[in-house]
């Protein structure tokens, strides 16, 4: 099993700021979690708020994220592989939470985008990473980015297209020019 994952939160420093919405879908796209959660201890998060729309009053009767820590876990654990673009974010996220991934499962689709993209950065000497939406674009995928579930959605295509265009790449590779197999 395949499991998608995204957050939104009120910020970007795991530890300190909170879990707003969590989804997980798996390899079919069928939602295995989908939920709004209430923060603990943060009022508001005008600067995330700006970016994913959800306002305190949207989540001021949902449950907090830690309600949800064993059905992630479970989720997580039962997975083969767990998805997230720019999984580094979700990875502390679930950490500050106490929940562990082998990194052994991780699969980020933002860090093979980078090279497929193209676009080097002489700064860091790598390939510049492009956010889930020019990711999405380029494989022909519409979304609205920043909800959790759409994200997850518009992850797991990015992905599905860059393991169809990996394993052209190796059956072409397997092909002489004559057609025969090598």
């Amino acid at each position: 099993m395949i499991a998608v994952i995204d957050f939104e939160t009120t910020g970007f420093k795991a530890g300190e700021d909170e879990v707003l919405q969590v989804s997980i879908i798996d390899e079919e796209y069928n939602t295995l979690l989908n939920a709004y959660c209430r923060p603990n201890s943060k009022e508001s998060w005008e600067d995330a708020q700006r970016v994913h729309g959800i306002t305190p009053l949207m989540v001021a009767n949902e449950l907090p994220f830690e309600r949800y820590v064993p059905t992630v876990l479970d989720i997580l654990n039962r997975a083969d592989y767990v998805i997230a673009y720019n999984y580094a974010f979700e990875d502390s996220f679930l950490r500050a939470y106490g929940i562990e991934v082998d990194r052994k499962k991780w699969f980020d689709p933002m860090l093979a985008f980078a090279e497929i993209y193209g676009e080097w950065d002489s700064y860091h000497g790598n390939y510049k990473w492009q956010s889930l939406t020019k990711c999405a674009k380029y494989y022909g995928y519409e979304f609205k980015a920043h909800d959790s579930l759409e994200d997850v959605k518009a992850t797991l295509h990015c992905y599905k297209k860059m393991t169809e265009e990996a394993e052209r790449r190796v059956q072409n590779a397997d092909t002489s020019d004559n057609g025969k197999m090598v």
